[in-house]
């Protein structure tokens, strides 16, 4: 049984590794605000330290751990938006057919202008298309549905 992870999954690896080291900073940073914030009601100094500093070293601590928070809930976000460029956004996108696609021809996508087979039908210049797939570098298109 081979037990090294597979290269599929390394950039998961990455990630948890990253969302675990952020999620244990912040813990970190919580738990020694709350212990010098309640030393600090306490009246209790450490190494000499006033308490008054002690209870502005504390909320400089949650400031530090809500601000490590916000970058952590950024990143997690991050990881599930939709892709926008690459392969992955052009399939399913919508366009225009900028000359006759029997069967090959010449789309208009996200701006950009593509070489394109059509997909089972004759589309003519003009006709609302979306990309099926990808062939090397040309997409593969449909006659877009109409919507009513």
């Amino acid at each position: 049984m081979n037990y090294f992870i597979s290269r599929s999954y390394y950039p998961l690896a990455i990630v948890v590794c990253m969302h675990a080291a952020l999620a244990f900073i912040i813990g970190v940073l919580v738990a020694i605000g709350v212990i010098l914030l309640f030393a600090a009601f306490l009246g209790v100094t450490f190494y000499g330290v006033a308490v008054p500093v002690e209870g502005s070293l504390a909320a400089t601590l949650f400031v530090v751990a809500l601000i490590v928070a916000l970058i952590f809930y950024a990143g997690v976000k991050a990881q599930f938006r939709r892709v926008k460029t690459g392969k992955e956004a052009l399939v399913g996108a919508m366009g225009i057919a900028t000359s006759d696609l029997n069967p090959k021809g010449e789309v208009r996508v996200m701006g950009e202008f593509w070489e394109a087979t059509a997909k089972d039908a004759t589309i003519t210049a003009g006709q609302a298309v979306e990309v099926v797939s990808m062939d090397g570098v040309y997409l593969v298109v449909k006659p877009a549905e109409q919507k009513a």
